[in-house]
């Protein structure tokens, strides 16, 4: 039995309070689910990807936090920005985007807590300031960007 909330726990809380998301695949340990946020102008399809931790000794946020894709429209840079790039995210493998919704090292997020009080309303907040990024060139949402795991442990 997991101390954590399982799947059929985060599953009931996002059902209950984001009625547009739902789930898309799901095993006993991991799930996704699909929805619709629109924090002003644009509404997004956003993926969430998550896997419940086995072992409590072991949790490591950066590598357990549910992973949110923006599925469309696809994020994109300034104009005129050249090839700068996205605020705020962590490129995968392929190269795609992951939001980067909270500071690691503040405890903001463990898996004791739901996906639904926490990712998903930030993942809302995020493309507030991703709204506000592409019009004023700022990123309002403040925040400090650790490097992924990849990268910190390469670095050592």
């Amino acid at each position: 039995m997991s101390v954590f909330p399982s799947i059929a726990d985060q599953d009931r809380a996002i059902r209950a309070s984001w009625p547009s998301f739902r789930l898309v695949e799901r095993s006993e340990r991991a799930a996704t689910w699909l929805g619709t946020l629109k924090p002003f102008m644009l509404a997004y399809e956003v993926r969430v990807s998550y896997q419940v931790p086995l072992v409590v000794e072991r949790i490591a946020p950066l590598r357990q936090q549910p992973e949110v894709r923006v599925i469309s429209p696809a994020l994109r840079r300034r104009p005129g920005d050249g090839e700068g790039s996205l605020p705020h995210v962590y490129v995968d493998r392929a190269g795609d985007p992951v939001l980067c919704l909270f500071d690691h090292e503040t405890g903001e997020w463990t898996p004791f807590r739901l996906i639904a009080e926490t990712t998903i309303p930030w993942a809302l907040d995020w493309l507030g300031c991703y709204e506000g990024w592409r019009a004023t060139g700022r990123w309002s949402g403040g925040g400090r960007h650790a490097a992924p795991p990849a990268a910190k442990e390469a670095g050592r």
